[in-house]
């Protein structure tokens, strides 16, 4: 039937256009178009998003040649699309060292989808997955790895732009995308349906500061979310203690 059909392809076809922006992001990062790299990176995530959406909703579960398609597609667009564009953004001028941070930013993205795939198959860890991932998410990863981008078109405060602190923010990253510390899982936090109406509203907000001024929000949707993470880092050192 028609369910079983869209069951069968439609993640997986998002998921692949999830891949096209983030090999299209490439490209234009190599012609210095750096907003339109940005932007396919953006709907790139949106699209990863959905795509597991998409497979519970359609199938109940997702299969594993979509879990392993959508770790391929993630490394692209999240590892390799803003690895590459920090380095001929802002790193080049140093070189070697510059692209070896690159390659160590997308190295430390290809093993932690590498990882996150297989915990798929094994027994539970000790976090919470149903509250929590594992290590920075590649898509948070490659927020993370763009904010000072988002600084640099939104202040114009070009110390967001030296190659040295660029250096140090992907291996820090990196670093983050491989570690065992806990971070929030949007995609599996459960509300109460009494606060429906200021959830959509929160969306809406969002939705509005992207089209009326899309750096200052990322910006402050960068700041918050690492603010999470400091938040469920110090709340599980609280709770193991």
């Amino acid at each position: 039937n028609n369910s079983s059909v869209l069951g069968r392809y439609l993640p997986n076809t998002v998921t692949l256009l999830s891949l096209c922006c983030g090999l299209s992001s490439i490209r234009f990062s190599i012609i210095s178009e750096w907003k339109t790299a940005i932007f396919l990176i953006i709907f790139a995530a949106i699209l990863d998003f959905f795509d597991g959406w998409f497979a519970k909703k359609l199938r109940g579960e997702g299969s594993s040649f979509g879990a392993e398609l959508d770790s391929l597609s993630d490394v692209i667009s999240f590892g390799v699309a803003p690895g590459i564009l920090i380095y001929l953004w802002s790193t080049f001028e140093l070189g070697s060292l510059g692209w070896g941070a690159s390659l160590f930013f997308v190295i430390c993205s290809a093993l932690r989808l590498a990882r996150f795939t297989a915990d798929i198959y094994i027994a539970p860890k000790n976090i919470n997955s149903k509250i929590y991932f594992t290590g920075v998410p590649s898509p948070g990863g490659a927020g993370l790895c763009l904010l000072p981008v988002f600084f640099v078109f939104e202040f114009d405060i070009m110390f967001f732009r030296d190659p040295y602190f660029n250096v140090v923010n992907l291996l820090v990253i990196g670093f983050l995308l491989i570690s065992r510390i806990p971070t929030i899982s949007i995609k599996n936090i459960y509300f109460n349906k009494k606060y429906t109406p200021w959830i959509f509203l929160l969306i809406a907000v969002v939705c509005i500061g992207l089209f009326s001024n899309v750096w200052m929000t990322l910006v402050l949707l960068g700041s918050v979310y690492i603010i999470s993470i400091l938040f469920t880092v110090l709340k599980n050192i609280k709770f193991k203690s």
